[in-house]
């Protein structure tokens, strides 16, 4: 027998069942908390998140254990932080239970989502404050659709308010919710005087005000749509209109108020009104139109336009005057039906017109209708156009019997049209290919009509322009309205044709040249009516030829400073020369500062103003300045020993250009735009600098504009170099008179070898840089204008244009060339030491794109340093690598090795008995036979043709020369498609450094 166990007591039963029922209510607690649709959250007073839900972990995207580290104003966006946390703070206070709020959370990935939160205070049984329990539901979609629901309110509005239809809402007392712009307009009053009142209210006719009272109750009472006639008396006299009522109802179906769209049918009214008056006429008169109907039919025949008759149901040719027989090939009509007569017609749509208008009694218009017709009946169809009108014709009862055809051939005029906007779209072609657009002035009522083309010249949109004569002379530039104005008056005043250049300003400050060209149409009386003229584009041309005009102004520069530089040995003189040819040449205030070192060079500042201001005298300074007095600029070009390029000068860097207050009020009169300074360098050393400074009248300067400044420079530096010379050949003649004969000798054989050299580069550089390129240019530019003028008319001409101009480019880089071979002795820097390693591989990062375009390897050894100049190494090794990469075998990709090495140098001299290093370039190109190896090194002699290989031929002979002047030697080794290696041997170091 089973032992029954001992009852529980009751007390812990009780006790079980609490326990186990406060399990279950905490697990559904959990449930709802975790499965609900919305977020949930506890969160501490201070902000922290003390428990949140899942579906707030998806809301934000953070990981629950990432949000429980941070406070919810760390993910609250900035615009509605305060908010929140003035409904936190009332909370708390105890002066509201709850609060409910829109706002934006920033989720993990950054983004903002919208979400609406409710919040409440959980406190204790002594009503302390414990935790807030938020819930937070997303409602980006919710936000979306008010969004959209704005946007198509506001379109909606936006029709509304410009709807030529009277649009109108009323509510249940019939007064006015809404009335739109058409309806004000036709009332006369504002709409602040309407709204909110009935028509009578608003004084509106008793007659009107009754129809609209008993429409509006109607449409409340059915609260379904109708349509009411009525008429009104308003600002623009007595108007028909047709109003058609719509319900409105709220989201519970309740009616609330009534929507009226009212249109203006007046005109239709009266057409209505109109046709019942004309046809009582036409049947008063019919009996008198019987009568008249065979004198008609007489003067049918004579009308200038084809008319016929067709009677019946079918259409049938009753009467044709010459006219329309002679349209249609005098074909035979009388007593047939349309689509017997003319069967050509029948997939036209023609009978179909017909049998509408005979049924309908409506007239048919037809304009530049497309016929096809046999006119000279052998099958083959025609064109033709036709204005025509198909009228019925009536009974003396008034009923339709017949077709009256009244037709008038277009065809001509239509063919005319055509060929007139074909001829328009050409024009329209033309203008736009040559910058061109076109005006027509109305003298008389002073307005303008501008072509798009015109417009968009002028950088205005199309249709921007006002129209009026004032409105184009406010787009001239106003240095340029007095001229233009006087040109165009006077060929309005029997003057020559309208032609005048001028610039136009553009809206965004940009500035153009125009050509104006046009003609005068006077009227019968010879007063001038009209203008019709044109503009053109021609910025580009004005500006090559500002540009033209500039490089000839430095170029004559330089010509002239070189001359002054060469025949004077008074270096002061020098200077002083200099700096008044760079005014206004180059520049608008100019300063030269020697602080030479060389014994009886006086350290002297020199600063010359703008001769315009009437202030030519010089600021002339013969003493060493003081570190205090060397202007910052100044200061730091003779630190680096570098030019320094000022592209626009602010107060600061125009301060920096002098220490002298009077210069620096000088240059803010001249209001100093832009300017450079370049060093005078001898033998490595900084002998002083030559400033520049141009105005706002002038453009600011460019690196083409340093490279002239630091030619002149180089130029200034070599009769500085002459005067030392000078001073130090006389302080030997007083210590060594035992040896004047022969140092006299030697000094006149130098001095006449230095102005040989000096005169022949001299007349170099201006052959090469005027008398040859000048012409060069003026080749180039009128090719360009040739082509721009007359680039139609050429035809096959332009072949030989472009011959021409490439021969011209050719020519240009051969001269540039050349110059840079004659400038190895001149634009050189001073001996120093350098890494030939880093000049390699700043040669091979400028050969980047060749390299690659050629598949090529060039493998670099460990390069010494050695004494020489920078750049003229960099010249050597970029044409000696320039070369191998150019001068590769078809398919086979380049393999270039660039090694050095130290040796000792076994032919010593008295000048210099010091190592060598020998540096050697090996490629795997072509080769060349070294029967021509003295040839390779010459001045414009090739071994290719031109097509096979560009270039001029002037590489290697700078790399010869500059190989010379360092003091060493450069030879070649080669086989015919194995490959060529160059030797150069150069000193390690120099006594003389230069």
């Amino acid at each position: 027998m089973a032992k029954i166990p001992d009852p529980v007591p009751q007390e812990e039963t009780t006790i079980s069942q609490l326990r186990s029922a406060v399990r279950q209510t905490e697990q559904r607690f959990e449930d709802t908390f975790e499965q609900a649709a919305v977020g949930l959250a506890h969160v501490a007073l201070d902000g922290r998140w003390l428990y949140v839900n899942q579906r707030l972990c998806d809301i934000t995207g953070y990981q629950r254990e990432e949000l429980q580290r941070m406070t919810f104003q760390e993910i609250t966006y900035d615009d509605d932080l305060e908010k929140n946390l003035a409904y936190v703070k009332q909370l708390i206070a105890g002066e509201i239970q709850n609060y409910a709020m829109d706002k934006r959370y920033i989720c993990k990935d950054g983004h903002l989502t919208w979400t609406h939160l409710t919040a409440a205070l959980s406190r204790a049984e002594d009503n302390t404050p414990q935790y807030f329990i938020s819930v937070i539901e997303d409602i980006n979609e919710r936000k979306k659709l008010e969004q959209d629901l704005y946007q198509q309110r506001q379109a909606f509005m936006t029709v509304v308010e410009n709807a030529p239809d009277i649009i109108t809402r009323y509510d249940h007392d019939s007064r006015f919710l809404y009335i739109n712009p058409a309806g004000c307009r036709v009332a006369g009053r504002p709409q602040a005087d309407i709204i909110g009142k009935t028509h009578e209210e608003n004084g509106f006719p008793t007659e009107h005000v009754q129809r609209w009272k008993e429409a509006l109750a109607e449409a409340f009472r059915t609260q379904k749509p109708l349509e009411v006639d009525l008429d009104f008396t308003g600002p623009a006299g007595r108007r028909f209109y047709q109003a058609h009522l719509a319900p409105e109802f709220d989201a519970n179906g309740q009616m609330v108020s009534v929507l009226a769209v009212t249109r203006d049918f007046t005109e239709r009214k009266l057409m209505e009104e109109e046709r019942v008056r004309l046809l009582a006429a036409e049947q008063q008169a019919h009996a008198e139109a019987e009568a008249e109907r065979q004198r008609i039919y007489d003067l049918f025949l004579q009308v200038p336009a084809s008319v016929c008759l067709l009677h019946g149901p079918e259409h049938v040719f009753e009467f044709a005057n010459p006219r329309y027989l002679q349209l249609v090939g005098n074909r035979d009509l009388i007593g047939k039906t349309v689509r017997e007569a003319l069967p050509e017609i029948a997939d036209q749509g023609f009978y179909e017109l017909l049998d509408a208008v005979y049924t309908t009694g409506i007239p048919f218009h037809g304009d530049e209708v497309l016929v096809m017709i046999d006119r000279k009946l052998d099958g083959q169809l025609e064109e033709s156009f036709l204005n025509f009108v198909y009228q019925p014709a009536r009974d003396v009862n008034g009923k339709i019997n017949g077709i009256m055809v009244h037709a008038v051939e277009v065809t001509e005029q239509i063919r005319d049209r055509d060929n007139l906007k074909l001829s328009q779209q050409r024009l329209q072609l033309a203008q736009l290919a040559g910058n061109i657009g076109t005006f027509d002035w109305n003298v008389r009522t002073n307005e303008i009509l501008w072509t798009p083309e015109l417009e968009a010249l002028y950088g205005l949109p199309a249709g921007g322009f006002e129209g009026r004569y004032e409105n184009w002379a406010q787009r001239v530039h106003p240095d340029d309205l007095e001229r233009a104005e006087g040109n165009l008056q006077r060929s309005v005043t029997d003057g020559p044709p309208y032609n005048v250049e001028f610039r136009v300003i553009h809206p965004d400050g940009t500035q153009r040249w125009m050509l104006g060209k046009g003609e005068v149409i006077n009227d019968e009386e010879g007063h001038p009516q009209r203008v019709l003229g044109v503009n053109i584009d021609i910025t580009e041309r004005k500006e090559a030829e500002l540009q033209l005009a500039h490089t000839l102004e430095q170029v004559g520069f330089i010509a002239s400073s070189s001359k002054l530089l060469a025949s004077s040995m008074n270096y002061q003189e020098v200077v002083v020369q200099v700096i008044q040819n760079a005014i206004p040449a180059v520049a608008d205030w100019c300063r030269i500062d020697l602080h030479s070192s060389i014994p009886n060079l006086q350290p002297v500042s020199i600063a010359y103003p703008d001769p315009v201001q009437n202030t030519q005298e010089f600021n002339f300074k013969e003493h060493e300045l003081e570190e205090k007095e060397i202007p910052a600029a100044i200061a730091t070009v003779r630190q680096k020993k570098s030019a320094a390029l000022y592209f626009h000068l602010d107060a600061e860097s125009a301060q920096n250009l002098t220490s002298d207050p009077r210069e620096l009020e000088l240059l803010r009169e001249l209001h100093a735009e832009s300017a450079m300074i370049v060093p005078l360098t001898v033998q490595g050393e900084i002998e002083g600098t030559i400033t520049f400074v141009t105005t706002r009248e002038r453009t600011s300067y460019t690196e083409a504009d340093l490279n002239m400044a630091e030619e002149l420079a180089s130029r200034v530096n070599m009769a500085i170099e002459r005067a030392r010379i000078y001073y130090n050949l006389q302080d030997l003649n007083a210590t060594l008179e035992a040896r004047v004969a022969q140092r006299t000798d030697e000094l006149r054989l130098l001095n006449a070898n230095l102005e040989r050299s000096n005169q022949e580069l001299q007349e170099f550089a201006y052959v090469a840089s005027h008398d040859l390129q000048e012409p060069l240019r003026k080749i180039q530019a009128f090719g360009n204008l040739l082509e721009e003028e007359y680039g139609p008319e050429i035809g096959e001409g332009k072949e030989y244009l472009d011959r021409m101009r490439n021969a011209a480019a050719r020519m240009r880089v051969l001269i540039d060339d050349l110059l840079t071979f004659s400038r190895v002795a001149t634009k050189t820097l001073p001996f120093s030491p350098i890494s030939l390693e880093l000049v390699a591989r700043d040669v091979l990062d400028d050969l980047e794109t060749r390299i690659q375009e050629t598949n090529g390897t060039i493998e670099l050894g460990n390069l010494p340093t050695i004494e020489a100049d920078s750049r003229q190494m960099y010249q050597v090794l970029q044409n000696l690598l320039g070369n191998a990469l150019k001068f590769h075998r078809p398919g086979v990709p380049p393999v270039i090795k660039v090694s050095a090495t130290i040796e000792e140098n076994t032919q010593p001299d008295e000048f210099y008995s010091g190592p060598n290093c020998i540096l050697t370039v090996q490629d795997n190109g072509i080769g060349f036979e070294e029967k021509y190896l003295d040839r390779i090194f010459t001045v414009f002699q090739r071994l290719h043709g031109r097509k096979e290989y560009e270039g001029t031929g002037i590489g290697l002979a700078v790399v010869r020369k500059i190989v010379e002047r360092h003091g060493g030697t450069i030879t070649a080794t080669s086989t015919i498609g194995e490959g060529s290696t160059f030797i150069v041997t150069l000193p390690v170091s120099h006594p003389l450094k230069g």
